[in-house]
Parts: C-alpha cells; sequence; structure tokens
C-alpha cells in the first residue's frame, strides 16, 4: 500500500514538473505535438492560430490549471457567456484529476486552496475592468467585438513579473482584425511564441476534415480548416482571388 502511495505521489511529482505529462493526464492519451509546445511554452506572449475541434479550448484549460496550481489568478475572455461557462466547466473537469481543492464555485469563477482564481468573462470593456492577474487568456480572439479597444482595456491588468503571460487563440475570421494582426505583422525578436495549426496536419481529425472538404466552400475550407487568413473572412470568394483576377486595362473595342 505504501509502495502505491509512493508511485501516485511519483505521478503526481512528474505532472507538476512536466506540462505535457499533466496535459496527457487531463486527456486520459498523448496530447498532439501543437498543445505540448503550448503548455510547455514559457513566451510571455502567445499567439495560437487552430482550426476548430483541435482541442484549443483543453490547452487553455490546461494552462488555467497551471496557474491555479501556482496561486496565480487567470482572466479568460470568450466573446459570449456560453463560452464563458463551457471554458469554466473544462477547467473544473481538470481539477479533478489534481490534488488541489476548489474552495469556491461558479458558472464563471474557480477559487482554490493554492490562492489561485480563474475568472472568465464575456467579453466586453466594461465587464472586464478592474481585475488583476498573472495570467490573461483570450479565447476566439477574431470573433471579440471592438477587439482593439477591448484589448486596450485587458492590457493594463496583467502584472509585469517574468511569468505573468498573455495568451491569444482563435480560428482566423479575415485579415482586419487584432488576432489577424498579431500574425501579419510578425517580426523577428518581436517575443510573440506564434502556433498555427491546420486540421490538415492532425491525423486524428482526417475523417472530420475529408467531410469539411466537400461540404464547404474552397475558401470557407481554407479559413476553418486550414486556418488561413482570407480578406474578410466571410465571402465565398477570396476576395484578394477577385482582386488578383481584375485589371485597369481598358477592354478593346474591335
Amino acid at each position: 500500500m505504501a509502495f502505491d502511495e509512493f508511485t501516485l505521489w511519483c505521478q503526481d511529482l512528474e505532472r507538476r514538473l512536466d506540462p505535457a505529462a499533466q496535459m496527457a493526464h487531463f486527456l486520459d492519451g498523448p496530447p498532439d505535438p501543437w498543445q505540448v509546445e503550448a503548455v510547455t511554452s514559457r513566451a510571455q506572449t502567445m499567439a495560437l492560430r487552430v482550426c476548430r475541434q483541435a482541442g484549443k479550448s483543453e490547452v487553455l484549460s490546461a494552462l488555467g490549471v497551471q496557474e491555479l496550481q501556482a496561486g496565480g489568478t487567470t482572466i479568460a475572455l470568450c466573446p459570449a457567456e456560453r463560452q464563458v461557462r463551457e471554458l469554466v466547466r473544462k477547467v473544473a473537469a481538470h481539477l479533478r484529476k489534481t490534488d488541489l481543492i476548489v474552495e469556491r464555485a461558479t458558472q464563471s469563477e474557480i477559487e482554490c486552496n493554492s490562492g489561485g482564481r480563474f475568472i472568465a468573462v464575456p467579453a466586453s470593456g466594461a465587464t472586464i475592468r478592474g481585475y488583476s492577474a498573472t495570467q490573461i487568456l483570450v479565447d476566439e480572439c477574431a470573433y471579440i467585438p471592438n477587439d482593439e479597444e477591448t484589448i486596450v482595456a485587458l492590457l493594463p491588468m496583467l502584472g509585469d513579473g517574468p511569468n505573468c503571460r498573455i495568451v491569444y487563440a482563435s480560428t482566423p475570421a479575415g485579415k482586419n482584425n487584432f488576432f489577424a494582426r498579431l500574425f501579419l505583422n510578425a517580426r523577428p525578436g518581436d517575443g510573440i511564441h506564434r502556433i498555427v495549426v491546420s486540421g490538415e496536419s492532425i491525423p486524428r481529425l482526417a475523417t472530420r476534415v475529408a467531410r469539411l472538404k466537400q461540404q464547404l466552400s474552397p475558401t470557407r475550407y481554407r479559413q476553418e480548416v486550414c486556418v488561413e487568413m482570407l480578406s474578410d473572412g466571410l465571402g465565398y470568394f477570396d476576395l484578394d482571388l477577385i482582386g488578383r483576377a481584375t485589371s485597369d486595362v481598358k477592354a478593346l473595342l474591335l
């Protein structure tokens, strides 16, 4: 019995020291390589451009648990109330696989005996002001309304410590938004750890990807599955392609 307890203690220690091992424990199986890259990153700013159903929310919730274990405060920003509740639900599910004790929990907030807090709020300048955080997670960043105004309200909440970080995660939605500019304006040495995950790069999504390729328009497929940033992100045809197909040269009259 004592040996079994020692084994459990060693397993728990490994998960605390190795975020990849903890992620595997949360998922009950091996995480994708991009998920390991994300949860083990020490960058103070991360930008995750990830296709749908690739496990983005699992990564964000795992990062939330990491910060709860460290006794920090995470502010998670989501476009809608429904997404707030879903993210908190996933954090709570992961917490049940740790030794942390939840002292208070609501549909939007979790407090643990470590002193850590996880607070998820819908995206609006009015609802997010007044907090302070050691970690900020912005889910579906490309779909945040009034994104520039919201990010301006969000950034002052983040502490200045070396372990404080902000993570922007989303499926792309065109080029005219804050999230797109994180990639379009990338510069060497800017300190942002960027991860791009296409559905075509994940073997376990092969059946779903094949179905979407049949049912979606080419432009939608490139945006939703290949995570390309295409003009406005809404049209059936890519506006960049239309622009390249037009000409200012007038037709000759015969």
